[in-house]
């Protein structure tokens, strides 16, 4: 039912809505108090003087993103450091010396003992091809595929999302939503590179994808999962899934354009409603009147030198700025 072009609206939506986590304008408040007004009362309970639990979170929060935004600055470093290695230790080829035709700038290749799978890796607009015996027609392939993903810039979306798993590092959802792009990922440089082929050509490369893990399943390899955000490899564990959004491509070509139109819906739509504590008698209320029952048991008193006097019938005190109280419909009576 989803196709790729629906993936990349949700996607955008919710890294939009994760990064600008705010109420907007035409946000409506709803009270919730059975389920808001105990967690608003955990979160300011004061475990000492004036220190309160949602204090301690934030400094919890905060040490959170220290150490990721430290180890995410140290896999950087680690990554430049073996990617100069790696080149420095392959076949230097350009994309011209494997294709006779393609649309895509002329990459530079490195064919590496280092790396287990075909890949992007880095800011470095290159692709590493382990030496594995690949036909050329397989190699046509994995060049086409790759080439994609530097064309749609996939490792700075790959970036995106680890600075959200930085931020969301306490949100076990983010987790998951990170996989769920590396998919997408996957699959929408798959669609773009078949989008051209006839029915026969695309399954011919879903046979690809195939054997290509056939050959690489046993492959070493010197790159760590610390660094896999700063590269784009095969994985054995969507392939299935791309196989099968392959196989299916000819029956379902694009998404439904209502379920399209839903999805440019949805940020109004998380964003129209929030849910709020709401106290009805909080005790430093106590004694005080509602409007309702200010306007109702009360009225001003107009003094023939223009000055007002609010009055309940009994006591009456003078007020400075009665506007408010006359635009509020309260009963004026003159001296």
């Amino acid at each position: 039912m989803f196709r790729a072009d629906l993936l990349f609206v949700l996607v955008v939506i919710t890294c939009f809505r994760l990064f600008l986590p705010f109420e907007l304008p035409f946000t409506k408040t709803i009270a919730l108090p059975s389920i808001m007004n105990p967690i608003m009362s955990f979160l300011n309970y004061e475990i000492f003087h004036q220190l309160k639990v949602s204090h301690i979170l934030i400094v919890i929060w905060l040490i959170g993103v220290l150490i990721g935004v430290g180890r995410y600055v140290q896999n950087i470093i680690l990554a430049k450091k073996l990617e100069a290695k790696i080149i420095q230790n392959s076949h230097y080829f350009k994309v011209s010396e494997f294709l006779d035709c393609f649309i895509y700038p002329d990459y530079d290749v490195y064919v590496t003992k280092y790396v287990p799978s075909p890949m992007v890796f880095g800011f470095k607009k290159c692709i590493l091809i382990p030496e594995i015996s690949f036909t050329e027609h397989e190699l046509s392939n994995i060049l086409n595929h790759e080439m994609q993903h530097l064309k749609q810039h996939d490792i700075l979306f790959k970036q995106v999302t680890s600075i959200l798993t930085i931020l969301y590092w306490w949100f076990p959802p983010i987790y998951w939503l990170q996989k769920c792009i590396n998919f997408y990922i996957e699959v929408r440089a798959d669609e773009k590179v078949t989008e051209s082929l006839n029915p026969i050509d695309a399954l011919d490369y879903a046979e690809t994808l195939i054997n290509v893990q056939k050959k690489i399943q046993f492959a070493d390899s010197i790159i760590s999962n610390d660094i896999s955000a700063y590269l784009i490899g095969e994985s054995n564990s969507i392939l299935s899934y791309r196989v099968n959004y392959l196989l299916n491509k000819q029956i379902k070509q694009k998404t439904n354009k209502f379920l399209l139109f839903f999805l440019f819906l949805l940020p109004i739509l998380t964003n129209s409603i929030i849910f709020e504590a709401y106290y009805e008698n909080p005790k430093n209320l106590n004694d005080t009147l509602s409007e309702q029952d200010l306007l109702n048991k009360n009225y001003l008193i107009q003094h023939k030198d223009g000055t007002y006097s609010l009055c309940n019938g009994k006591e009456s005190f003078f007020i400075d700025n009665p506007k408010s109280l006359i635009e509020s419909g309260i009963k004026v009576v003159k001296e």
